[in-house]
């Protein structure tokens, strides 16, 4: 593997859904997650914590958008820097579905779809370790 391409690995996971309630219903029933909550401008944004680790997070689709968007598991890829991968997915063949969009001040992302049709988002963190 390239140094390019070091650390690109899956790093978060998202449920966009119509119904967060019943969705932390469901998980927290089914695996034991609990669930931390916080206000990002007009969305609420919910933490899903496996112990003492945050594993994911859980955001409502808007109503003027559930026919567009289906309920889903959104996987990220952790990239160094998202504008150079934005570049190299193209190249091969992705399309740009989301570009480039902040997400507060823990980073920005971009959703893709790879050749096949798949969707995955690309993230790109602004907390460098």
């Amino acid at each position: 593997m390239s140094n390019q391409f070091k650390g690109s690995e899956f790093c978060w996971n998202d449920l966009a859904t119509t119904n967060v309630a019943a969705a932390k219903e469901f998980y927290s029933k089914s695996f034991g997650w609990t669930f931390s909550d916080h206000q990002i401008g007009d969305t609420t944004y919910s933490m899903v914590k496996c112990g003492d680790k945050e594993i994911a997070g859980i955001w409502q689709i808007p109503q003027d958008q559930e026919s567009h968007i289906p309920p889903h598991w959104m996987s990220y890829i952790l990239v160094d820097n998202l504008l150079n991968s934005i570049d190299t997915v193209k190249k091969h063949g992705a399309t740009i579905k989301v570009p480039v969009t902040q997400a507060g001040e823990f980073g920005q992302f971009a959703i893709i779809t790879d050749p096949t049709g798949a969707h995955v988002a690309i993230w790109e963190s602004l907390r460098k370790k």
